[in-house]
Formats: structure tokens, sequence, C-alpha cells
């Protein structure tokens, strides 16, 4: 079970920062939408200008946020593919798979004939030129460096598949819910932190300072213990020098067994005190429509009293 925590998990989030290495070029923030009498044109995270004549009706999504995204704006008919991972809500499983996340079946997204995919950070460049080549457009959201970066996907979802007032209406309800969050937890204690997305044999990852991870923690009242860290690489060492008070995992795989069973681990003060919780860490894990329950669901853990 760690290793399907380890080799899941961090294909999600760690190729968010690594999926355009090795002479790729890097991805950047959306920069501006806009919507004239020729179409929709969305300059995207390659800095392409990527333009569809109107709204699109049949999408292939290439991550779980786009999916969940899509769905949550009430337009998951016209999705006609998703990924393996794609897997919330659990219509989307209905949906046709066109394969992983950072190599997806080409063929399989061309005799779909869709009016566009829309892919995220671990969509590679190698892809994204084979279907360009085949005329299908395509168009790269990435704003995973921050929190907000979430409410510019979704705005930008929107606008491509009709549904920007559903866009703001599901950007408000979240930051009302953000904002709930933040006066909650306001002037409470902060107690140290430690959100353990990998461990094992395969090394020890979680949420550095640089990540929107690392910020969700923070706004629902804690102090991530790798906040000086950048990317998602940690070490045993580091975990047991700071001895957080809480520990946070995956309620899946059976992780907080494993870790109560992993040498090191089960010797920090947060396990033996009955301070090591677990969460749906897809809601903080996917910078999708679930980011703000996610953020609630941390911070009732961080701060039961206050909800």
């Amino acid at each position: 079970m760690r290793k399907i925590l380890n080799v899941t998990i961090l294909l999600l989030i760690t190729s968010s920062f690594f999926a355009f290495a090795q002479g790729e070029k890097e991805v950047q923030s959306v920069k501006t939408e806009t919507v004239t009498e020729t179409g929709i044109t969305i300059v995207d995270s390659y800095n392409r200008s990527v333009t569809i004549e109107k709204a699109a009706v049949s999408v292939v999504s290439i991550a779980p946020s786009i999916t969940e995204t899509i769905f949550a704006l009430g337009k998951g008919d016209i999705l006609k593919g998703r990924t393996d991972y794609c897997d919330y809500p659990e219509e989307a499983l209905n949906i046709p798979s066109i394969g992983s996340l950072r190599e997806p079946d080409i063929e399989a997204i061309a005799e779909l004939n869709p009016d566009i995919v829309i892919a995220s950070t671990h969509f590679t460049k190698e892809s994204l030129d084979k279907l360009t080549t085949l005329s299908i457009p395509v168009v790269v959201l990435a704003d995973q460096d921050s929190f907000s970066g979430v409410y510019q996907t979704i705005t930008d979802i929107g606008l491509l598949i009709g549904a920007e007032d559903e866009g703001k209406a599901l950007i408000s309800s979240m930051e009302d819910t953000v904002n709930s969050v933040i006066d909650a937890v306001k002037n409470k204690a902060t107690p140290t932190v430690y959100y353990v997305i990998g461990f094992g044999e395969y090394g020890d990852f979680t949420a550095g300072g640089d990540t929107f991870i690392s910020q969700i923690i923070e706004m629902a009242g804690g102090n991530n213990i790798a906040s000086e860290t950048k990317g998602w690489s940690f070490s045993l060492e580091q975990i047991v020098d700071s001895d957080p008070d809480i520990l946070v995992c995956s309620k899946f795989w059976d992780t907080k067994s494993s870790i109560e069973n992993t040498n090191g681990y089960n010797n920090l003060r947060a396990v033996k005190s009955g301070n090591l919780f677990t969460i749906d860490n897809n809601m903080l894990d996917r910078q999708g429509p679930r980011l703000a329950e996610g953020l609630k669901a941390l911070a009732e853990i961080l701060h039961p009293d206050a909800f």
C-alpha cells in the first residue's frame, strides 16, 4: 500500500513542479482571456494564444482538477474523455479514459474529435505538439503555485465551455468558505503541522513553502514545518528534528496504519499522542473546486473547537 501512496500521489503532486524538466519549457500562469466576434481566446500557461470559434460542447480533460471543475460548473455532459486518475465525481467514471496524465493516448483523443483539450501541469510538451499537429485545439492551464490560481482556472474553463456565470458563482461560494475558515481560526494558537504526501522506500515527501498546499496549511491556522523548503522533497531527519504537534495524511490506502508502523514516524510525539489525522487528500492535492472544502476540513482538524 505504501508503494501505491508514493507512486500515485507523487505523480499527481510533484509533477506540478517537474513535469516540464529536461529541456521542456516551464508553464507559466495564465495571462488573459478574451471573447470577440471571431471566437474565444485564451493565452495559456505556455504563453500560447488559443482560439476556438465558440463555447466548446465536447471536451477532453487531461487532469482530475479539470474534470472536477467541469462537473462543478454543471457541464459534465460535454466531457468526452478523461484520464485514468479522473475519479470524481462518481459520474466521471462513466466517461471513456484516454490514458495517463503525462502520456495520454493521442489516437484515442483524435477519435473523440473534441472541440478542445484542456490540460494542466502534468501535460508534456511532446503530447501538446502531437495534438497540435493534428489540429486539435489544446489549452494548458497551470496555476499551481498559489491557492488563488484555482480561481483563474475556473474562470478560464468557464469561458471556454460557456459557463461564465456558473464560474463566478462557484468562485464566490469558495471565497465565502475560505473567508469563514480564516475568520474561525483567527487569533487561535498555531500548531506545527506536517502533511504526509509520501514516505518509506521512495523517500519522504510533503508540501514545501512554495506550494499551494503549504498556503492551505497556513490559511487553516497551522505552521507548516516544511515552510522553508522548496518543492516536495523532505527527510525523516527533518521531521524528527521538528517533532510537529500534528501529522495529517491521506485517508486512503491504510496510510495512517502504515505510518504508525514505520520506524521514525512511530516515535514522533504527534503519532504517540494520537495527533495523526486522516483527510481526503484529493481535496487538497488537486487544485480544483474542492480546494475550499479541503481547507475547511484541514482547519477542523487543526482547530476543532473553532467549528
